[in-house]
């Protein structure tokens, strides 16, 4: 006893107090979880489309509903009539017509009437009658009622009848007769009702399984992409850069399909874009070490050049101020380069300039003059005046000519014409300066690139920032830069600038 006692006593040890405690939690995780995912479905797309498609459903029964009301109605009526004359039929041609009164009795209870009467021509017989007939409300020929009354006379018994008597009449089958019945509503009222309710019944199973059809295709034809396309952009969002969350399309061919082509190509410039402006950021950092240093050795190299300015060659006197001028451009560029990794490039500082002589320096700087084969044009009138930043249209310009110039240099034959060419026209508000070369042209699949960092390259080993910083430099003077042409004939880049005649 004492055995038995002892098994069947609760174990509180601590070890089976924490197991039951864990249950418990397990318990109440399962039901907050799944109490969240009803919710997530309730006040989804899912519920939402499942409780319209149960609507629908449920309207189209309502539709056909109505007329079947009506129909089932007809017929109620036109078989109690076939009940009267299959019971009358046999007293017509007799001597004695009428009934005796339990046979009146018995047809008036078959037909469920008050009275019952057949009219052969203007001779009118009462086969059956109860003592008290009442008013009668309503006259139901059948055959001869449109559609749309018999609909409305039996909603009206349906929803309001009970206690009306109406007559109903019909054609004869077995004669050129009409018989007539006059009824209390309701008994029709009650086979209407028990109509309705089985009707009702019917419609909200169909209802049901064609809802929960029609809901799992769509969920899965429509709702299952959408919540796989939406889980695969929240995840996308919280890490860009991870190549193994870019979205596999399905290959489907309708508009899902076309939505997770796009959303894959999106996402791919996406982290194509992020690495481009990683790699921005590191060259931007390299580059502010290299110039730092650059600068320093720049100083030293101005103060050589100083010293050579002293030195009484005329060659050397000739060439020692465009070298100085050189350098103190290039220091100029370095703190540029620092600057621009603090925030942008620094905006233009205008003067009033004569752009031949700005043309002029770059001419120069490019010493293209000096070169076999090649021909150096500056046709930009002397007297040709601009509001401007002359250093920033020098490196604009500059960035074209070297552009121009490398290109040409790409073919050695002699007879061809290599020729780099700067005019400028003024068209109203505005100057027009082209820069014009003979070189081979830019490809066509580069040009639509051409103005945007690390994409606008056309040769091996650069870094597609030259034309980027162009376009930037022009943009920041209320201008703009564009390919104007380029084929076969060579290459023309045209630079758009507000312009005042002073």
């Amino acid at each position: 006893m004492s055995q038995t006692s002892s098994e069947n006593k609760t174990d509180l040890s601590p070890t089976n107090g924490a197991s039951k405690v864990a249950v418990l939690a397990d318990d109440d995780n399962s039901r907050t979880v799944s109490k969240s995912v009803f919710q997530n479905i309730a006040q989804g797309l899912s519920g939402r489309l499942l409780v319209l498609t149960i609507v629908f459903v449920m309207i189209a029964e309502v539709l056909i509903f109505v007329p079947s009301v009506a129909n089932f109605r007809n017929v109620w009526l036109q078989n109690h009539l076939d009940t009267a004359e299959t019971a009358s039929i046999v007293y017509l041609d007799g001597a004695d017509f009428m009934l005796s009164e339990k046979a009146q009795g018995d047809l008036l209870k078959a037909t469920q009437s008050l009275s019952v009467s057949i009219s052969e021509g203007s001779v009118k017989r009462l086969m059956a009658s109860s003592p008290t007939v009442g008013m009668v409300g309503e006259r139901v020929t059948l055959g001869v009622m449109q559609p749309f009354e018999s609909l409305k006379s039996s909603l009206s018994t349906l929803f309001f009848g009970g206690e009306r008597i109406y007559q109903v009449s019909g054609p004869m089958k077995s004669r050129d007769s009409q018989i007539m019945l006059v009824q209390e509503d309701k008994y029709l009222r009650a086979a209407l009702l028990n109509y309705a309710r089985n009707i009702l019944l019917i419609s909200l199973v169909i209802s049901l399984i064609t809802a929960g059809l029609v809901f799992l295709a769509l969920y899965w034809l429509i709702v299952r992409p959408i919540i796989k396309l939406s889980s695969n952009m929240d995840a996308f969002s919280q890490n860009p850069e991870n190549a193994s969350l870019v979205y596999q399309p399905t290959g489907r061919g309708d508009e899902i399909g076309v939505a997770e082509d796009r959303l894959a190509s999106l996402q791919k410039d996406l982290q194509t874009t992020l690495r481009q402006k990683q790699h921005l950021a590191e060259l931007g950092l390299a580059v502010s070490k290299i110039n730092h240093d650059l600068r320093n050795i720049l100083a030293s190299a101005l103060l050589f050049s100083d010293r050579l300015a002293g030195i009484a060659d005329p060659t050397v006197q000739r060439f020692a101020p465009k070298l100085v001028k050189t350098i103190d451009r290039a220091v100029e560029y370095t703190r540029s380069v620092l600057d621009y990794g603090k925030a942008k490039e620094s905006p233009p500082q205008l003067r009033i300039h004569k752009l031949h002589q700005v043309i002029a320096d770059v001419g120069e700087t490019l010493n293209v003059e000096q070169q076999a084969n090649f021909e150096w044009k500056n046709e930009v009138p002397k007297d040709l005046e601009i509001l401007c930043d002359s250093e920033q249209i020098f490196r604009v310009v500059l960035n074209l000519g070297r552009n121009a110039v490398q290109a040409m240099e790409t073919d050695d034959a002699s007879s061809l014409v290599k020729q780099l060419t700067v005019s400028s026209a003024i068209q109203g508000d505005h100057l027009e300066l082209r820069i014009s070369d003979t070189g081979p042209g830019i490809p066509v699949v580069q040009q639509p690139k051409l103005f945007e960092a690390f994409q606008g390259s056309t040769k091996s080993g650069s870094t597609g920032l030259g034309l980027a910083i162009a376009a930037e430099l022009i943009n920041a003077h209320g201008g703009k830069i564009i390919l104007e042409r380029s084929d076969q004939r060579g290459s023309t880049f045209m630079i758009i600038l507000p312009y005042q005649k002073n």
